[in-house]
């Protein structure tokens, strides 16, 4: 399985912010809601024999970020992917498009609203695409175990220059 939050720290801005801004972000923000717009799950028959020996991944990017500092808003759109391999070949195949929409204060300091939707808004929408993993895999008669659940390293914003 893949380290999400080396994923997550990987996508962090160079520019940076400070880390007060991105905590005055965190304790006004609200989850306004997370829609699913997209899924698609394929299934290989002929990969059923071998169960057994199929290797299990997920991921997951975000997708886009937008901000909206006169509206006080951000949000993200994040793509979650699951795969199920049997040697070269995918036995089964998941992937769903989320976008989660947070309400910031007004005049909320861009970069650590997005650092904040992009961290956050991935934890947020995680169990939706766990949970339809888990859908698609009883009605295929898989049995495959559920997901794991994800955690991250706290975020250390770079330091500035000068």
């Amino acid at each position: 399985m893949n380290d999400i939050s080396r994923e997550v720290a990987a996508q962090a801005p160079s520019s940076g912010f400070a880390s007060d801004e991105y905590n005055e972000v965190a304790k006004s923000a609200l989850l306004e809601g997370i829609i699913l717009q997209k899924s698609a799950f394929n299934l290989n028959p002929e990969c059923l024999q071998n169960r057994e020996s199929w290797k299990l991944e997920y991921g997951w990017k975000l997708l886009h970020c937008s901000f909206n500092g006169d509206g006080g808003s951000v949000a993200g759109i994040f793509e979650y992917h699951f795969t199920a391999k049997d040697g070269r070949k995918h036995a089964a195949k998941c992937a769903a498009e989320y976008a989660v929409f947070y309400r910031t204060k007004v005049g909320a300091k861009e970069e650590a609203a997005r650092a904040f939707c992009r961290t956050v808004g991935m934890f947020a929408a995680y169990p939706y695409f766990r949970a339809l993993v888990s859908r698609f895999s009883s009605e295929a008669n898989l049995n495959l175990p559920m997901l794991p659940t994800i955690a991250s390293t706290a975020h250390i914003p770079p330091k500035k220059k000068g």
